[in-house]
């Protein structure tokens, strides 16, 4: 404020608003979450304790992914579109802002996160949002008319993009406090002994849940990206692609289902 009103004053009623931000700052508490929103996309995301908050590389999917869509002239249609593992919902949001027309399924594990996603794409019969673990058979999960309806709707999507745990856990301790110390670990970790566990979820679920020529698009730990290519390499996936980010390193892995 002074370098734009310099003989301005904050009202009092904001001093304590401002003095409890800069505490929360000083306890290394991340500026998305005591502001309670991060810019992404083009788009205003609400985050709060208990999502992952969006990060650059996670833009750089959504444009990836929307690329796709153009491509293959699909901008206009109605296409049906899965954010899995959608966290704040924030993918989803993105296609959404983007793609009109299209059909969002956002699932995820935690109920937290199903909430943000909640504020951040409101349900309508546009936009389906539950709960579903990808490390359980669809006959594992847990009875709910969306996710039932979602595991009946083989081979009807044109598109799903996810940005799963992929974090090792020996990773951990390179990372700074405001992301251990606030972040939800079960959005962010996975075992050093099976660091994939979600891509080769994500591929059984590309299998059964892709129409011939849809795409999936993946967001990946860059030690990994050979490795997570190779999960696709089989009788169902074509046109199997590792995607550099902007620093050059291995960050999304893009499959098409064969026709």
């Amino acid at each position: 404020m002074p370098l734009v009103e310099p003989f301005g004053a904050i009202a009092p009623e904001y001093l304590l608003r401002l003095e409890s931000a800069l505490q929360q700052l000083a306890a290394a508490r991340p500026l998305q979450y005591v502001i309670g929103y991060q810019e992404f996309c083009g788009l205003k995301i609400v985050v709060r304790e208990g999502v992952l908050i969006p990060r650059p590389e996670t833009e750089e999917l959504v444009l990836a992914a929307s690329q796709y869509l153009i491509d293959s002239a699909k901008q206009y249609a109605t296409v049906n579109i899965l954010d899995a593992a959608c966290g704040s919902g924030c993918i989803a949001a993105a296609l959404s802002a983007k793609f009109p027309n299209a059909s969002l399924f956002a699932c995820d594990i935690s109920s937290d996160a199903l909430e943000v996603t909640s504020e951040n794409l409101k349900p309508s019969s546009q936009h389906q949002i539950f709960k579903y673990d990808l490390l359980k058979t669809p006959q594992e999960q847990a009875p709910d008319l969306l996710t039932e309806k979602f595991v009946s709707m083989q081979g009807q999507f044109d598109l799903i993009v996810s940005n799963p745990p992929y974090v090792t856990e020996s990773e951990q301790k390179m990372m700074r406090p405001n992301v251990t110390e606030y972040e939800p670990h079960l959005a962010l970790f996975v075992p050093d002994y099976n660091p994939l566990l979600f891509y080769k979820a994500l591929a059984s679920l590309a299998e059964s849940h892709l129409k011939p020529s849809g795409a999936i698009f993946m967001e990946i730990n860059e030690q990994f990206g050979r490795q997570t290519a190779e999960l696709f390499n089989d009788d169902y996936f074509a046109e199997i692609e590792t995607i550099k980010d902007l620093f050059g390193k291995d960050r999304i892995v893009k499959a098409i289902k064969k026709c």
